[in-house]
């Protein structure tokens, strides 16, 4: 009845890979094997079902290379990434005795990873259907349901170091992971791990023959580990199967065969609702087949614990014994057989455990080599009690010498060329003789050595190599390490850095938030890690393949952020970039936010959320201040809460007469803004919110431009002719004209009531909706009035509604408009300062008045906060006090020709003042042209600049 043992391959590792199919070809292939006689297959590479089966060209799916296998060809199935094979696969054709046909998973390199086929049907993974003389090994199955592999009327095949597991249980239970039809015969099935959720590990049909399962680790099938049916000749030998949920061992229908040196487990702890406590023994054999069945050395580990009653170890022809010892008194059988201990499985027996060194060497079936590999070896610690020599342990894995490798054993790094020394003084547990191999990953061979005698090796180039040391003791069991061993070149790797400001698929772009770009050096591998320092406080490691990393700075300001890169060799490089954070434009509905009465020198704060600038980083708010019922002349101050008032004034107002501006003040998210009164008399103000300044969102960039006149009713220009009636409007298309992006999200205007028949104001709205509007300027009947204004667009269009009973020329010059096209600026708000005052002579230099068609030179880059360079444009408010006659102001860049448009309009002995948000002449000045006929004296206060985007200094 004894056997030879089945031929298998040489083990590995169990290590299961799971992942996400890519792509598969199609069509018909013929086999090209090459001259080592081997078809590829890896979807993970460019591969064709119709080719070859190069490895130049292999072929995506398995089952196109079982279409063409020959005998003696190898199907070598990778899988780089881990990405299974999906679909079950049928082989139909075979080898022969001397040229079998192999199938294995077995991936180079990867330390005994191997190829995962996953399959969601309830098909097989596998077929191998009426073949003959096929090995499969190294594979791993994963599915949903059926069997994992099934052989059927083939013969002479071996399924050797497969891991078949089924992730999720089905209820109930169904398939096997390896089943064996009647009409098959010398199949072995040997080193594999049989994982949960099946009804049976190994199945075997009543027909079958010579059947041999060896070596395997199955654990916790619902129905039997390996159940053997009218199986003749059927040899069951060096397995461990965690039996918590049924049977382990059971022959019947009339088989015939031999099961020793097994390890059977039973286990409470396993137990739960899907796996309830089994009633079935851990060895079974019916009846009709004690007559031809003989059973030793095997183990029934009845560990069942407080959850569960122990369970019956032994059925033999229909009666049950408890403990090995009565089913040896009772059959005969079981000589050697042992119980009442636990085990744990998936681990090498613990030192003097009965099972080491006590099994039967002759068992047929048995292997030379154990579950993961290891040589069947003699502790010298156990005496022997099993046969052979070395007497094999019982189940699937060996107690092997314990081979300690010191962690300082491996080479140092230096930098190249540099002669490196392996230490020889490794320890082994069972005092045996070790020698040494290793393998110094440069290409090189590896190099041996004895015990007490360093390796040493120079390396001639720069790189990092993986050394691998394998120490090898007299029975042949082997313990390897691996180190990577770094060879530097002779300066670090240079380390780079730059920076540009978040950008959004849109084209949004937010100043506040960095985009930093590490470059990956030339010797990447050497470095070891990078710090990027923000230069406000953060840092952040960029892991390894990492050279961008996105940060949001807390306020605007310049940054300074530092690389700091460390190499291998505990080298250190630095790079440093400076980073410019700033604004940009938030376009909103204009909303009318508060109106109240400030007495005489009082102060109205107005918190940072009733001017919904209180989220998402806004430093600065774009409003607009309309006076009313003023109790006498005088002007408002507005300033950031909580820094000392700045002496600039934002709009002037007198008795009698509707005064409105725009200005743009720096918030806080949780602060408020002031607005000082420095009349003697209370005056009522209407505050509007028409724009915000964010360093934290996505927004738009401003764009200037040298004014240019889009609409003039004197003259036509625009397309409208003649004075604007009252109640009447002009609509003005702005958008995709003079230079404005069609999709631009907002617009800055002046706008103008000239030849003003009766007193009015202007009303400016976006066109196409019905809730976004602001006021224009107030006049009064003849007056010529100017404001600024700032107003989101929703088709390119706005609409100038004359809101008076006469009638009005109406004027609109472009300032500049807000978007996302390239070349547009981010700005940077600044404590308000007076820049220039004709008066005191700041700015000028002097103490003089604007004459009558006189121009005067600004600065407006390099103080104040302002950079020197950069900056495209200012964002000012303009003030004539108390002037002796009527007249305009043109603000525009230096060195341009002077544009026909107006800045601010003034009238005799009213002080007027308006916003102007100026572009800026390429020296930093802007021109101030009077064309008044008498002189006049002028303020400019400083509110903020604009700058290229983005700010570099």
């Amino acid at each position: 009845m004894h056997r030879s043992r089945p031929t298998v391959g040489l083990p590995l590792a169990l290590i299961v890979v799971a992942g996400v199919m890519s792509g598969l070809g199609g069509g018909s292939a013929v086999a090209d094997p090459g001259t080592d006689g081997t078809l590829y297959v890896n979807h993970d590479v460019a591969c064709s079902d119709s080719g070859t089966g190069a490895q130049s060209l292999p072929f995506c799916t398995v089952q196109a290379a079982a279409d063409v296998v020959e005998p003696g060809d190898t199907v070598r199935i990778l899988s780089p990434t881990g990405d299974p094979y999906s679909g079950s696969v049928t082989l139909t054709r075979s080898g022969t005795s001397d040229a079998p046909i192999t199938f294995t998973g077995a991936q180079p390199g990867t330390a005994g990873s191997r190829a995962v086929f996953g399959w969601p049907g309830s098909a097989p993974a596998l077929t191998l259907d009426a073949v003959h003389d096929v090995h499969v090994e190294s594979l791993a199955f994963t599915d949903d349901g059926g069997n994992g592999v099934a052989v059927t009327g083939s013969t002479d095949v071996t399924l050797d170091r497969l891991a078949i597991n089924r992730p999720a249980l089905a209820a109930p239970a169904t398939g096997s992971a390896v089943s064996v039809d009647g009409t098959s015969s010398d199949v072995t099935v040997s080193r594999s791990w049989l994982g949960p959720s099946y009804a049976y590990g190994v199945r075997t049909e009543p027909g079958a023959a010579r059947v041999t399962v060896t070596t395997n680790e199955i654990t916790t099938m619902r129905e039997g580990a390996i159940v053997v049916t009218g199986t003749s000749d059927a040899d069951v030998t060096s397995n461990t199967i965690l039996a918590a949920c049924a049977g382990g061992v059971s022959l019947d229908g009339g088989s015939s065969g031999v099961v020793e040196n097994n390890v059977a487990i039973t286990s409470g702890s396993a137990q739960s609702s899907t796996c309830p406590a089994p009633t079935a023994p851990l060895y079974a054999v019916s009846a009709d087949s004690t007559a031809e069945v003989t059973a030793d050395y095997n183990v029934a580990a009845n560990d069942a614990g407080p959850s569960a009653p122990a369970r019956t170890e032994y059925s033999w022809g229909g009666t049950a014994y408890a403990t090995s010892a009565a089913f040896r008194a009772g059959t005969g059988q079981a000589t050697h057989d042992i119980d009442g201990f636990g085990f744990v499985l998936g681990s090498q027996p613990p030192e003097r455990s009965p099972l080491v060194d006590s099994a039967d060497a002759a068992a047929p079936g048995e292997l030379g080599t154990d579950f993961a590999g290891h040589p069947r070896a003699d502790d010298p610690i156990v005496g022997n009690t099993g046969t052979g020599t070395p007497a094999p342990d019982r189940g699937a894995l060996e107690r092997a010498d314990v081979i300690t490798i010191p962690a300082d054993a491996y080479p140092s790094s230096g930098v190249a060329p540099f002669e490196t020394s392996v230490r020889t003084d490794a320890v082994s547990n069972w005092a045996k003789a070790l020698t040494y191999s290793v393998d110094f990953g440069d290409g090189s061979d590896p190099a041996t050595g004895a015990q007490g005698t360093p390796i040493t090796h120079t390396y001639t180039a720069p790189g990092r190599y993986l050394t691998r040391i394998t120490v090898t003791d007299s029975d042949g069991t082997s313990t390897s390490g691996t180190n990577w061993t770094t060879a530097g070149t002779a300066t670090p790797p240079a380390a780079t850095l730059s920076a540009a400001a978040g950008t959004a698929n849109d084209g949004a772009i937010n100043a506040g938030a960095a985009q930093f770009t590490a470059a990956e050096p030339a010797d990447a591998w050497e470095v070891l890690s990078r710090v990027l320092a923000y230069g406000d406080g953060s840092q952040e490691a960029l892991g390894d393949g990492v050279g961008q990393a996105l940060h949001q700075y807390p306020a605007p300001g310049t940054y300074t952020a530092t690389l700091t890169q460390t190499d291998r060799l505990g080298r250190t490089t630095t790079a440093t970039t400076t980073f410019h954070a700033a604004d940009t434009y938030v376009a909103t509905i204009p909303q009318h936010d508060t109106e109240k009465t400030i007495a005489a020198h009082g102060i109205l704060k107005i918190s940072a959320a009733t001017l919904h600038a209180d989220s998402g980083g806004v430093d600065a708010a774009q409003l607009q201040l309309v006076t009313s019922a003023a109790k006498a002349s005088g002007s408002l101050t507005l300033y950031t809460a909580g820094t000392t008032r700045p002496g600039t004034s934002t709009i002037g107002f007198e008795p009698g007469r509707t005064a409105l501006d725009q200005a743009t003040v720096k918030v806080t998210p949780t602060g408020s803004v002031d607005l000082y009164n420095g009349s003697s008399g209370a005056v009522t103000v209407n505050v509007a919110t028409v724009g915000l300044q964010s360093h934290a969102q996505y927004a738009d960039t401003y764009h200037p431009v040298a004014p240019v006149r889009l609409l003039d009713t004197r003259t036509g220009t625009g397309g409208s002719t003649g004075p604007v009636a009252g109640g009447h409007s002009v609509t003005l298309s702005v958008g995709g004209t003079h230079g404005v992006l069609a999709g631009a999200t907002a617009v800055v205007l002046n706008t103008t009531a000239t030849g003003t028949k009766s007193s009015g104001n202007l009303v400016v709205s976006t066109h196409g909706t019905t809730d976004s509007s602001l006021t224009g300027p107030y006049w009064t009947t003849g007056q010529t009035a100017s404001a600024q204004i700032t107003l989101p667009l929703k088709d390119g269009k706005v609409v100038l509604h004359n809101a008076g009973k006469g009638s009005a020329q109406l004027v609109a010059d472009l300032a500049g408009w807000y978007g996302t096209a390239t070349g547009g600026s981010e700005f940077l708000p600044v404590t308000p300062a007076r820049i220039l005052n004709t008066r005191t002579g700041t700015g000028t230099g002097k103490i003089a008045r604007l004459a009558a068609h006189a121009t005067l030179k600004l600065k407006v880059t390099g103080a104040h906060g302002v950079p020197a360079t950069g900056v495209t444009a200012a964002d000012l408010n303009l003030t004539v006090p108390a002037p002796s006659g009527s007249g305009y102001l043109v603000a525009y860049p230096d060195g341009t020709p002077r544009p026909g448009v107006y800045s601010l309009n003034f009238t005799k002995g009213h002080t007027t003042a308006n916003r102007a948000l100026v572009k800026v002449g390429t020296d930093g000045e802007i021109d101030l042209y009077n064309a008044g006929s008498g002189s006049v004296d002028v303020y400019a206060d400083l509110l903020g600049d604009y700058d290229v985007f983005p700010a570099t200094s």
